[in-house]
């Protein structure tokens, strides 16, 4: 039986985790915070192995990590998966980071004879714990190939993207439209409160209309309309994967503008310490303007 890894047992992690034990898959868990790893066991993942231990046992490890830093130490640092891997190791990173260190960790583990794929995700918390995720990879085909009965257990849309760095590629497009959608959202709630128009009215008439759009969906019923935050996505995350994209454009040479001024919205979010809170806080900056 393949034995599977999974590190970063968060709000993505855990449920894509579990999916994965609920399959039949050997998975140990790893995460920083014990009380992740105790929530993973008791639902019938396994525990208590250190990173080298799971570089060398395992055949897959999987890892969803929040920032690019945490990324490239837990794969190439000091004690990282690289350092200790067997040879023929798989590694597929959930994570969001920047196409250039997607392409540094690949080269390094192939010089390893490591396999690294790069599988961004998207579709929020609801999408990991029903199996639905979005997860766009990049890296060797014959490899993904090797590794999409995995990938199908914890998401529906699968692709393969191209050579190493095309799944993050995507994944900051899409994140680009997350963003100005969720700019739309606040900007468009905001005016219609002010304007004296009921917003439960006005979901009602633009979630048939050409307005629809899923981040509307998730943003106004479940968070702005009952005035609660908790984050299923932090307002950070996502300016982060804005940051990558804007770099990516600038390395593209290509300019936008409406990118430019909604990086620069979530940067000043950020600056209100609405940085923990769900993405869809942006409305909280949007109305103390």
């Amino acid at each position: 039986m393949t034995k599977l890894a999974y590190i970063g047992l968060g709000n993505m992690g855990l449920p894509m985790a579990v999916n994965l034990v609920k399959a039949g898959y050997e998975v140990y868990g790893k995460n920083r915070s014990q009380g992740k790893e105790e929530t993973f066991a008791g639902q019938g993942g396994k525990v208590g192995k250190s990173v080298a231990q799971l570089a060398k046992e395992a055949d897959v490890v999987m890892t969803c990590l929040p920032m690019p830093d945490d990324v490239e130490n837990m794969i190439m640092g000091k004690d990282g998966l690289l350092e200790h891997a067997k040879e023929g190791l798989t590694i597929i990173d959930f994570s969001t980071v920047s196409p250039e260190l997607n392409v540094k960790i690949y080269e390094q583990a192939n010089e390893k004879g490591v396999h690294f794929l790069d599988a961004p995700i998207s579709g929020g918390t609801t999408g990991a714990e029903a199996a639905t995720l979005a997860i766009m990879v990049g890296g060797d085909e014959k490899v993904f190939q090797e590794v999409t009965p995995i990938l199908e257990t914890v998401g529906e849309n699968i692709t393969y993207a191209g050579p190493s760095g095309s799944g993050t590629k995507v994944k900051l497009i899409n994140q680009y439209f997350v963003g100005m959608h969720t700019m739309a959202v606040s900007e468009a709630m905001h005016l219609a409160a002010e304007a004296g128009i009921d917003r439960d009215l006005l979901y009602g008439v633009l979630s048939k209309s050409f307005a629809q759009s899923r981040i509307y969906d998730r943003h106004y019923p479940d968070f702005i309309a009952k005035e609660q935050y908790t984050p299923g996505f932090a307002l950070e995350l996502l300016h982060k994967d804005l940051r990558l994209m804007s770099a990516m454009a600038e390395e593209a040479n290509v300019s936008l503008e409406f990118g430019q001024s909604i990086t620069k919205a979530f940067a000043k979010a950020e600056e209100m310490e609405l940085g923990k809170e769900d993405m869809s806080a942006l409305y909280k900056y949007v109305k103390s303007k």
